[in-house]
């Protein structure tokens, strides 16, 4: 071999094994765990008092973890709905939605993913922890609530989640997607390009290969479209045109709309100011603390899926 020809390979080679380690300090770093600075203000907001009060705390053993997970139960026959919240997020994050749903008659599950608030875990792991553990969460159910009816609930990584989970349980009768990105690579290349642009691209085989490594090629390469168009289970699509994390125009589910041919799937756009971003598309600051107009859709979308 010729020694430029050899300088080169060994140059390509050390710039590939730093990057690969930088992808993985920085990858880590995005995925460390999560502990609110602060108490969640709706834990002491007088308006869910007595909700906070009278739920069920629930230990669920995903892997090697546990999850923190909280029942709110009815005395209605609606059906059960499961929170799966994004990163950075848990359970008590979405109080006002689970009174929300309270009040309509279901009961609710909601849970803190792998490295996040009580849950334990030294981080999160990685975007598609949260698939194992909305299968743990969904194994619980089925043993605790046998038959009863599910309505599944996802925001963020949340809703790239609950894609996944829709023929984990022949009980599921519909899912809500917000703000949902169509892959793992997608939410990932969704972040990066927003702090350093297309540039990002560059990075694409490392990032894969990491995530691959954690979670198995069979995992990252999940499709949220395909897995909407293999399974019979109503799904709502919410987006916001404002929505930074997973925008409308790329990387998001929504984006990918075109590719879905399951006549069961049904979409709910905001444009509307305050309303239509990544996190305000759910709550809001009025007396119920959510955004009325979109949960008032998913409880008809609920309420028409569950075929009573």
């Amino acid at each position: 071999m010729k020694k430029p020809v050899k300088i080169i390979l060994i140059a390509a080679g050390v710039i590939f094994v730093m990057n690969s380690i930088a992808t993985k300090i920085i990858y880590d770093m995005a995925f460390k765990r999560y502990d609110p600075a602060e108490p969640i203000e709706y834990l002491s907001d007088d308006r869910f008092t007595d909700l906070v009060n009278g739920r069920q705390e629930l230990s669920i053993v995903s892997g090697k973890d546990t999850i923190k997970a909280y029942a709110y139960d009815t005395e209605n026959e609606k059906g059960m709905v499961v929170i799966a919240p994004g990163v950075n997020a848990g359970a008590d994050d979405f109080i006002p939605v689970v009174n929300t749903f309270k009040n309509e008659g279901y009961d609710v599950l909601a849970f803190d993913p792998t490295g996040s608030t009580g849950s334990t875990g030294k981080s999160m792991k990685g975007y598609s922890q949260e698939i194992k553990d909305l299968e743990a969460v969904l194994e619980y159910v089925d043993t605790e609530y046998p038959g009863e009816d599910l309505y599944l609930f996802g925001h963020s990584r949340g809703a790239f989640t609950v894609c996944t989970a829709l023929e984990a349980d022949e009980d599921i009768k519909a899912a809500v997607a917000i703000g949902a990105h169509n892959t793992a690579m997608d939410a990932i290349m969704a972040l990066s390009t927003r702090y350093v642009g297309k540039a990002a691209n560059l990075n694409y085989p490392a990032l894969w290969c990491y995530q691959a490594i954690l979670f198995g090629p069979k995992t990252v390469n999940l499709r949220a479209t395909d897995l909407l168009d293999e399974s019979d289970v109503p799904v709502m699509i919410v987006q916001g045109s404002e929505d930074k994390s997973a925008p409308a125009g790329e990387y998001s589910l929504y984006s990918h709309r075109n590719e879905i041919t399951e006549d069961d799937v049904v979409y709910y756009y905001s444009d509307l100011e305050d309303s239509n971003g990544h996190t305000d598309i759910i709550f809001d600051e009025d007396e119920d603390g959510v955004n009325t107009p979109m949960m008032q859709s998913v409880l008809d979308f609920f309420e028409g899926a569950s075929g009573v």
